[in-house]
């Protein structure tokens, strides 16, 4: 199986952002390592972003999200966030980036 790991880590006031760009659907199995809670969210292709909730530390979940959609995690906390990521699926194309998030 193809498999992306990564050691993530979003800093103080930063949104990581996974996707955006690929032709096909993708997987994400997260574990959140550290010790500050993260939002996460899915900005559809249409760029619609839908709230999928608080990540607290020590939960573990997978999320699929559609073609050209990308996995936002948001760190609220005043200390950097640590995850775990398994990518699986479409990832050509796939981009990631650490931004400062906009507010709507």
């Amino acid at each position: 199986m193809n498999l992306l790991k990564s050691a993530l880590t979003v800093q103080p006031g930063k949104q990581f952002e996974l996707g955006g760009n690929q032709r096909g659907a993708f997987a994400v199995q997260a574990r959140n390592v550290g010790n500050v809670p993260v939002t996460l969210a899915e900005r559809r292709a249409d760029g619609q972003v839908v709230w999928l909730g608080t990540f607290r530390p020590g939960d573990a979940q997978t999320i699929r999200f559609s073609a050209g959609s990308a996995a936002l995690v948001r760190n609220t906390a005043p200390s950097p966030a640590q995850l775990m990521l398994v990518v699986t699926g479409a990832k050509d194309g796939l981009s990631m980036a650490e931004r400062t998030p906009q507010t709507p």
